[in-house]
C-alpha cells in the first residue's frame, strides 16, 4: 500500500495508526514506520499540548512574578512556580486522592501505585530527579509526557495535574499497564529507536538532532515486550536539545506548529516529508 493511501485511510479512520504493517524507506535509506503515525501523532500532541496550556502560561506568570524573590536554585524556584501555578489553574491534585496506596512502590523518581483491578499506574513523579540526565532547562518539564506520547504512543501517559510532596513539585500520570515482564536485547531495543531516527548516544541512551531518550536497556524494566511482540517504552527519562526548545514553545502557543514539533521530535527528514505530500517547518 501507498503512503498516499495509508495516510488517507488513518485520517478517515479506517485503520489505528499503530497496527499499520507498512514501512516506508526514507532519503537516508532506512525504513521508517513513523511515517504512517503523522496524522495520530499530531492529534496526540495537539490534545496534550492543549492539556497543559493552561498550566505553562500561569508557570511563566509566576516565574515573572518570583523573578528576585526565591531560592536562586532554578529548580527549587520551577517547583514553587508550579505549585502556585497548578492551584491557580484547577490542576492542583492531593496526592492523597491519587488511587493505588495500596500497592506502592518508590523510586528514585516517582511513587508508583496500581490498581488492580483496572490494571493502571499512577506515577507521583518528581520532574527534577534526573535533570543531569535530561539537560534541558527546567521549565520545560511540562512537555516531557507530550513527546514522550509522540514517541511512544502504546505506552502514553496521562497528564492528570500538579502535586505536592514535603514543599516540592510532583507531576501525576495514569498510565496503563503492560501485561507482560519480557525485556527485549540491546539490539531489538536500537533497532525500534532507529525507526524514530535516534542513534546511539552512549550506553541506554539514544538521540537525534532533536531529542535524547536515556534509560533504555535489557538490563532495565524501562522497556518491555507485549504479547503481540511490540516493545513497550515505559517511562525512559526524555531529554530536548536546544533545537528542539523553540518549536516545544511555537506548538504551545500555536496550534499549527504542533505538526512541526511532531516532525522535529520524530526526526523526519526534508526527503521524507516529501514522501507524505506535507510540509512542516520548524522555528
Amino acid at each position: 500500500m501507498g503512503i498516499f493511501k495509508v495516510l488517507s485511510r488513518l485520517l478517515k479512520g479506517e485503520r489505528h495508526a499503530g497496527t499499520v504493517e507498512e514501512r516506508v524507506s526514507g532519503g537516508d535509506g532506512r525504513e521508517r514506520r513513523v511515517l504512517h503515525q503523522i496524522p495520530a501523532a499530531c492529534e496526540r500532541a495537539l490534545s496534550d499540548i492543549r492539556g497543559i496550556r493552561v498550566l505553562a502560561a500561569a508557570c511563566a506568570d509566576e516565574r515573572s512574578r518570583d523573578a528576585g524573590t526565591v531560592p536562586s536554585d532554578p529548580l527549587r524556584r520551577e517547583s514553587r512556580a508550579l505549585i502556585a501555578a497548578a492551584r491557580k489553574a484547577g490542576c492542583f491534585v492531593d496526592a492523597r486522592s491519587v488511587p493505588g496506596s495500596s500497592y506502592t512502590i518508590r523510586t528514585g523518581e516517582s511513587e508508583v501505585r496500581f490498581v488492580q483491578k483496572d490494571q493502571v499506574y499512577y506515577k507521583i513523579k518528581n520532574p527534577f530527579a534526573k535533570a543531569h540526565l535530561k539537560k534541558h532547562p527546567p521549565e520545560y518539564v511540562l512537555f516531557e509526557h507530550v513527546v514522550h506520547n509522540v514517541l511512544f504512543p502504546n505506552c502514553r501517559l496521562d497528564f492528570l495535574g500538579v502535586a505536592e510532596d514535603l514543599h516540592e513539585a510532583r507531576l501525576v500520570f495514569r498510565q496503563n499497564a503492560v501485561r507482560s515482564d519480557v525485556r527485549p536485547d540491546d539490539r531489538q531495543i536500537a533497532a525500534e529507536l532507529s525507526l524514530l531516527g535516534l542513534r546511539a548516544e552512549g550506553r541506554y541512551s539514544f538521540g537525534s538532532d532533536y531529542v535524547s531518550v536515556t534509560d533504555v536497556g535489557q538490563d532495565g524494566d524501562n522497556v518491555l515486550l507485549d504479547d503481540d511482540g511490540n516493545l513497550c517504552f515505559i517511562d525512559p527519562i526524555i531529554g530536548f536539545k536546544p533545537r528542539l526548545l523553540q518549536p516545544l514553545l511555537s506548538a504551545l502557543a500555536d496550534d499549527g506548529a504542533v505538526r512541526g514539533l511532531v516532525y522535529a521530535v520524530c526526526s523526519i527528514t526534508d526527503a521524507e516529508r516529501t514522501l507524505t505530500g506535507t510540509s512542516a517547518p520548524l522555528t
